[in-house]
């Protein structure tokens, strides 16, 4: 499966790897930001040099509008990388049920086929477009932040970094709950989108035996189905991202309180300090990516 997904990349990889290269050039400049910051509080303004003052703010400005072309690239050719390979699935499923025989429609609802063609592959596209991307921005961030981090104080930093095996953890450990919430969140739109193909096409026979009440006290009943699975799903979601959120609570902490501790004998400056906690911000970009992208795979 995961061979003939990568294989609707192909035709458009040029596309695919400009927006690799601008993920890649984002991260970059994210994880050069908080080392200026460094370099600015421990020499620059302390020894009052207005003249470097000014040569790394303009710098600053320069990256900045740089990481804001990127992400316009990121954010409109991305999606629109996705939109092409929607494009290819969605005419190669099409092709693919014009060749089914006739007992694969006898044994499948038309709104079950609708909601697959429609409704699902929309959301696969939306992965094929964030999954790589957000899978090889989290890298870089966590690799990268690692190795600048290690070359400030490599006590703090492992500290830090203990945290990752019990992200990690708890990530795996929920996805299973969310995958099963969300493949009942699709049977059930799949059993609407099929009552509602069945009843809007035979809406003259209803009238006809005046059957209005039955069909609503039925739609109801799938209605209130779907209500109760997205319920549950938004429920298994919630006690997962309320982890990830309580995670980077105490990251923070550990890095105020064993950071100001470590000020405190003189083991890093207020500079590195600052860093360090920036760098947490950018931590947790990652870790929320591979979050969101754990939310799409459901």
């Amino acid at each position: 499966m995961l061979k003939k997904f990568i294989s609707y990349y192909k035709p458009h990889k040029k596309l695919f790897f400009i927006d690799m290269f601008f993920a890649f050039l984002i991260s970059a400049i994210d994880l050069v930001f908080p080392m200026v910051s460094r370099e600015l509080v421990n020499n620059v303004i302390p020894d009052k040099r207005l003249d470097l003052l000014i040569k790394w703010s303009i710098l600053l400005v320069i990256l900045f509008v740089i990481r804001y072309i990127g992400n316009y690239i990121v954010s409109y050719w991305g999606h629109v990388l996705g939109v092409y390979i929607e494009y290819d699935m969605r005419k190669e499923l099409f092709a693919h049920l014009q060749t089914l025989p006739f007992s694969y429609y006898d044994n499948t609802k038309t709104g079950h086929i609708m909601s697959r063609l429609v409704n699902d592959l929309r959301d696969v596209v939306e992965l094929a477009h964030h999954g790589p991307e957000d899978i090889f921005i989290s890298g870089i961030m966590l690799i990268g932040s690692f190795v600048l981090l290690l070359r400030v104080e490599w006590r703090l930093t492992l500290i830090v970094f203990s945290f990752v095996p019990l992200i990690l953890w708890f990530t795996l450990s929920k996805r299973v709950k969310m995958e099963n919430a969300f493949r009942k969140v699709r049977k059930k739109i799949s059993n609407i989108n099929a009552y509602l193909e069945n009843s809007i096409s035979g809406i003259r026979v209803v009238k006809a035996f005046t059957n209005e009440d039955y069909e609503i006290e039925k739609f109801d009943y799938s209605n209130d189905e779907y209500k109760e699975a997205r319920k549950e799903s938004y429920k298994s979601m919630a006690e997962f991202l309320s982890g990830i959120n309580i995670t980077t609570d105490m990251l923070n902490l550990v890095v105020i309180s064993f950071g100001g501790y470590f000020a405190y004998r003189e083991l890093i400056t207020i500079g590195d300090l600052l860093a360090y906690t920036m760098y947490i911000s950018y931590f947790m970009q990652p870790i929320r990516r591979m979050a969101n992208l754990m939310q799409q795979l459901q």
